[in-house]
């Protein structure tokens, strides 16, 4: 009997402990939808700051960019030419190609001028010629190639062609000159290069094909510059031509490089050529 008693006792509080159980089960899952309520809103709460801040760094991001913008087209910085390379044909004449870069955020330097100053041993000026160029977009590098020398002072009792022993560049924006845009030359052109062969006269030719994806200050032609570099990548001089293009096709450019001095490799560059500029 006492062990009957002990055993019904037992179940008794079995069945208690499972109500209990099965009580707090209860209360869980009816608890549940106020606590995923709750993550919802500590989500929300989280992520409110962060949105917030962003728009705030947003703002602040377009408030500068125009701070930059005003500042620049009141005071544009200058051009720079950061390498050049040149060497001296038989005739004199100076084959030459600049790299250029316009460290403005906003600003088009329109129609820049090169000066090409070209001087003997004893550092007389032998030359001094201007070439103006297109523009130059805004954060953006160009390679410029190019021919001077031609207004060479020679003795006048004298055959001998003179030529220098330095060459000097420098690059000036005309005053007034500088035009905001929110254009850049940056992955708008692909050139494809076919490679460079001797030609039966002693030339090197250059060919392959330049595609610009869209069309810069409005040209319908793109100028390509084959730059020569030597084994530690400095500009050794360069040879260009202009070629017709239209956005999205492929453009064909074959350049004859006469009296080229030896190279260790080549770089071709293509930028835009308002039709007006064509030469």
């Amino acid at each position: 009997m006492t062990m009957k008693l002990k055993y019904m006792g037992w179940v008794a509080l079995s069945g208690l402990f499972a109500v209990s159980l099965a009580g707090c089960a209860a209360h869980r899952d009816q608890a549940a939808p106020t606590g995923s309520e709750q993550a919802v809103v500590q989500t929300e709460e989280t992520q409110g700051p962060a949105a917030g801040q962003a728009a705030v760094d947003e703002q602040a991001d377009a408030e500068a960019d125009a701070a930059t913008a005003e500042q620049e087209a009141a005071n544009p910085a200058e051009l720079q030419i950061v390498d050049s390379g040149w060497f001296a044909a038989d005739n004199g004449m100076v084959d030459f190609a600049v790299k250029v870069q316009n460290p403005n955020k906003t600003v088009e330097a329109i129609d820049p001028v090169i000066d090409v100053v070209g001087k003997d041993d004893s550092g007389n000026v032998i030359f001094d010629e201007t070439i103006e160029t297109p523009g130059v977009l805004p954060d953006s590098t160009y390679y410029y190639s190019y021919v001077a020398g031609s207004t060479a002072d020679s003795s006048a009792n004298s055959t001998e062609v003179v030529k220098p022993a330095t060459v000097e560049f420098s690059i000036t924006t005309p005053e007034g000159s500088w035009e905001s845009t929110d254009q850049k030359l940056a992955d708008v052109y692909a050139v494809q290069d076919g490679g460079a062969t001797d030609t039966q006269f002693g030339a090197k030719e250059f060919t392959g094909t330049v595609t610009a994806s869209e069309s810069l200050d409005g040209a319908t032609q793109s100028r390509v510059d084959v730059v020569l570099l030597d084994q530690d990548g400095k500009i050794e001089g360069g040879y260009f031509k202009i070629v017709d293009t239209e956005p999205g096709q492929a453009a064909d450019y074959d350049i004859y490089a006469v009296g080229a001095p030896q190279f260790a490799s080549y770089a071709v560059y293509a930028s835009p050529w308002p039709e007006e500029d064509a030469a």
